[in-house]
């Protein structure tokens, strides 16, 4: 597959370009800045302003899926995955790209899949007050999504860490994976591999965990 790939020097994101070259695929690496990328035939790396709709066409056009691994570490208010995601969406929109998979964070939906624990207690009265301003971030970018023409995948994902991938991880369908509390950013990665070209996956959010 033609792979673009936001958020490429991120955590999850350098982990998503690594495996989809190791599996042959062919990626674009969208970055904001001067970064050291792997010296890759498969691997093209293109310097924009992500947030700039125009600026990011060409590295979404012909691209059989888009990934957006894009988030804040910010603590305060935040809208970059938002507007993030209004450019990237934007951007395929005008040059016909389709097939897009957004990582969001399944610390904000408290329902069906949660253990009474997590669903009365943790997510509501811890997880949603600590982590507010980027769950609100990212509750907007679902929402721009959503509100695409597009065939969409929406990620949501438990706390991330670095471990060793496990070769294994849990899914659900539109709904929570229960006790789904954390899982490796590299097994997050495979995951997204594996819904890019999955159809099945188009219009649902898919929750992972390890």
């Amino acid at each position: 597959m033609r792979l673009t790939i936001f958020g490429a020097t991120g955590r999850t994101g350098g982990h998503l370009v690594r495996q989809a070259l190791t599996a042959g695929h062919e990626v674009t690496a969208v970055v904001r800045g001067q970064h050291a990328m792997t010296d890759h035939p498969q691997l093209r790396a293109i310097t924009a302003d992500i947030m700039n709709p125009d600026d990011i066409a060409m590295a979404v056009r012909g691209a059989d899926a888009v990934l957006d691994t894009i988030g804040s570490r910010d603590k305060g208010p935040t809208t970059v995955a938002t507007d993030a995601t209004l450019a990237i969406t934007k951007a395929m929109a005008s040059v016909g790209a389709r097939r897009l998979i957004l990582i969001s964070n399944s610390a904000r939906i408290a329902g069906p899949g949660d253990d009474w624990f997590t669903r009365f207690v943790v997510k509501p009265l811890i997880l949603r007050p600590l982590l507010r301003h980027s769950l609100d971030d990212m509750a907007a970018a679902e929402q721009a999504t959503r509100d695409t023409e597009l065939d969409w995948t929406i990620v949501r994902a438990p706390q991330l860490n670095d471990h060793p991938a496990k070769g294994s991880y849990k899914t659900a369908v539109d709904r929570n994976v229960t006790f789904g509390i954390r899982i490796s950013r590299e097994d997050l990665a495979a995951c997204l591999l594996e819904l890019a070209a999955d159809p099945q996956s188009i219009h649902h959010h898919i929750n992972v965990a390890g």
